[in-house]
């Protein structure tokens, strides 16, 4: 918990949540090969983060609608752009590093 305190508060949100709960969603529709487990898993675990954050730094405050932020809607939305491309789409992944020989 020391560690996580010790984060500034706006490298944690801006950065560090959004790309282990979004590389989570991601990974996950990869493995079940399932475009829709990648957003599932992301809104649950930053809903989760919320949850957490909120218990956490603000024990006596009343959970309310407000701790839905707008970060549950915004990175299930972005990973399921990333599981869609990566699931579906993955001949545009490879085409993408796929380096043209020169004649």
């Amino acid at each position: 918990m020391k560690i996580i305190e010790a984060i500034d508060p706006i490298i944690m949100q801006l950065v560090i949540v959004p790309a282990i709960v979004i590389g989570i969603g991601v990974f996950l529709a990869i493995l079940t090969n399932k475009v829709y487990i990648g957003p599932i898993a992301t809104m649950f675990l930053t809903l989760s983060y919320n949850l957490w954050y909120f218990t956490s730094f603000f024990p006596n405050s009343e959970l309310s609608f407000t701790m839905i932020s707008s970060w549950c809607i915004i990175f299930p939305l972005i990973s399921l752009y990333l599981s869609w491309i990566v699931v579906l789409q993955p001949y545009a992944i490879k085409d993408f590093f796929l380096v043209d020989p020169k004649e």
